[in-house]
């Protein structure tokens, strides 16, 4: 099975199937960066429709999007960890699509609007700018497909396979990982009741494929939990 393949070896490939960008791989984006700054938790980074004003590398920290949709029904459709790239999806309207908060204090790299419009297209943070609009795209129809096809169970497991591989990228375990977001987070952003979060996170200690405490998850069973996300409708 393909995702188990990748849940079970640490190699580069994995890191490019799920979109996970390494500080290695984004560093030339950074070394655009205006100097690092921090941002508490609960605050603030770009509101849905202003004015695009660059790119953020997260650097630390974990935050959201959330956007309002006009009847006025909110949804969470991003997490963005270490590595990760915040307002790709903003480039061609030219305002951020959604409203950016931290959900604990975050560290993050600003590349300026100037900077980018100003890049050569021929330098090397073009090409890279590129593999990652890339990349978002790829990861905004996979996890479209999960949400409108797939079952619950498939969505929670596609979801702790990705999280795995994000951490891996970092070099962290990637079967124990501490999650900032809560429940009901992961529930709107995988388009659930947290009711049903809730009952298949238990389900699945039950059958020992996962352990939770908190915001504290472990995968004990990859094998099992490959299975369920591989499984069709």
């Amino acid at each position: 099975m393909e995702i188990l393949n990748k849940l079970g070896s640490l190699n580069t490939h994995r890191k490019h199937i799920y979109g996970s960008h390494s500080f290695l791989e984004t560093q030339d984006l950074i070394n655009l960066s205006q100097p690092l700054f921090t941002l508490r938790k609960k605050n603030t980074l770009a509101h849905q429709g202003k004015p695009f004003q660059g790119l953020y590398v997260v650097q630390c920290g974990t935050l959201k999007q959330i956007i309002q949709h006009e009847n006025k029904k909110e949804l969470i459709s991003h997490f963005f960890l270490p590595g990760d790239i915040i307002g790709l999806d903003a480039i061609g309207e030219g305002n951020y699509c959604g409203t950016i908060s931290t959900i604990e204090t975050s560290g993050l790299y600003h590349i300026p609007f100037r900077t980018i419009d100003e890049l050569p297209i021929s330098h090397s943070s073009h090409m890279q700018l590129l593999r990652c609009l890339s990349r978002a795209i790829y990861l905004e129809h996979s996890r479209m497909w999960q949400m409108i096809s797939q079952p619950s169970d498939v969505r929670l497991a596609c979801f702790f396979i990705m999280m795995s591989c994000k951490f891996s990228a970092l070099g962290y375990s990637p079967h124990c990982f501490r999650l900032a977001m809560s429940r009901k987070e992961i529930a709107d952003y995988l388009c659930m009741a947290i009711e049903t979060l809730s009952r298949l996170v238990s389900r699945f200690q039950q059958q020992d494929i996962l352990s939770a405490h908190g915001h504290e998850y472990c995968l004990l069973n990859p094998t099992a939990l490959a299975a369920i996300a591989e499984r069709k409708k």
